[in-house]
């Protein structure tokens, strides 16, 4: 048969084609092919007209999707041949709650089962760190505006919060958000302030790190004595100048023993999650990608400016400064440290009164606030505070 001689060849979509025209006595065989070769399902469905089988490539290859963790797309698929159920449950597994929904009305599902179905999707979008969303699904279909906004308090949507609170003109919920807010306004004040302190710790080894590396490659190159040690002195000397090599790119044999030992510890390293080891080959760069990744991330920056915002609304303007400035100052240290990182990283020499964290930052300022830029699309400008003289 064609069929066999092609599946042994590999010969796959000719061998799907024989097997169609062998006709409906070979259909499981058909079938056990396509769950084999998924990339054959779009081709089974041109070899098909007839819709009880059509339906069926459908829903396998669903299955084979949703096998692949590939949910929205095999949610889509279900619904193609009507296997509702199997899309609601794709469509779950995805976190799509208005394809939950809307699947849900095309079964018909009872009003107590899709408020059951909106609970326990609300437990699950907790769960899995999506409260947004569990505050939406809560007030559109479980007409719950008290654990609506208590989500919303979790996600940190402090607008959205304080405008449900306001339009269902609930005093205790108006209340739940301004006391939520402050408390989040005096625990970001802490925690930019203690980020402060930090960008100032790290900026400062950094400075020292790389002052002591670029003194002890100049005191490799002028000596230049390490390359003719004699044969019994290499273990000793290769002991001494292991730190060292990490500090010159210079070829030896201490810096390839160096080497080798620095590409075992960056890989344990990366296995400890990235952690600065004072004193390490890599403590230099660490710290660099370290004052790098403490930048404000674009969730950050949109968390802070809905807080600064709902501030201003419940009437806590000075509240909403005190944060914004708590911030700034934060941000605008993050960046100056980077800056004066990249400077000095590529640079032969560190210079005691030019490269120094507190200038790079009045540089940062002044040339901000000579182009009229405030730096971050977070800021709100009526929280400037008034300039003193």
């Amino acid at each position: 048969m064609r069929y066999t001689i092609d599946l042994r060849l590999g010969r796959y979509e000719s061998a799907l084609r024989n097997i169609v025209s062998a006709g409906d006595a070979y259909h499981e065989d058909c079938m056990k092919l396509l769950n084999d070769n998924p990339q054959l399902f779009p081709l089974g469905l041109q070899l098909f007209n007839e819709p009880d089988k059509r339906n069926q490539i459908l829903e396998a290859w669903g299955d084979h999707l949703s096998g692949e963790k590939c949910f929205e797309d095999a949610a889509l698929t279900y619904q193609c041949c009507s296997s509702y159920q199997k899309s609601l449950r794709a469509y779950r597994a995805c976190g799509d709650w208005r394809g939950v929904f809307t699947v849900a009305g095309l079964l018909e599902l009872k009003r107590e089962e899709i408020v059951q179905l909106a609970h326990e999707l609300c437990d699950e979008f907790q769960a899995l760190g999506k409260p947004g969303d569990a505050a939406r699904v809560a007030l559109e279909y479980c007409s719950d505006a008290e654990r609506g906004v208590s989500y919303y308090i979790m996600a940190r949507e402090w607008e959205e919060a304080l405008r449900v609170a306001y339009m269902l003109s609930t005093h205790d919920l108006v209340e739940a958000v301004r006391d939520a807010a402050s408390e989040c306004a005096a625990s970001l004040i802490a925690e930019y302030q203690e980020g402060l302190l930090k960008i100032g710790k790290y900026a400062a080894r950094y400075l020292a790190v790389r002052q002591r590396r670029l003194s002890l490659a100049a005191k490799l190159r002028s000596e230049d004595r390490f390359m003719d040690v004699e044969d019994d002195s290499v273990s000793e000397t290769s002991t001494s100048f292991s730190e060292m090599s990490a500090y010159t790119t210079r070829e030896s044999s201490a810096s390839v023993m160096s080497s080798n030992a620095s590409k075992s510890r960056a890989a344990r390293r990366q296995k400890k999650g990235g952690k600065i080891r004072a004193g390490s080959p890599g403590e230099e760069m660490a710290l660099v990608e370290h004052l790098r990744g403490m930048a404000l991330t674009g969730g950050a920056q949109n968390e802070l400016k809905s807080l600064l915002v709902a501030l201003i609304q419940l009437g806590k303007a000075e509240t909403a400064r005190r944060v914004q400035e708590a911030a700034d100052s934060f941000e605008v240290s993050q960046r100056a440290a980077v800056k004066l990182a990249e400077d000095t990283v590529s640079s032969d020499r560190v210079e005691e009164r030019a490269h120094t964290l507190e200038r790079y930052v009045r540089m940062l300022r002044d040339r901000e606030s000579g182009h009229g830029e405030a730096g971050g699309t977070w800021r709100i400008n009526a929280l400037s505070p008034p300039v003193t003289g």
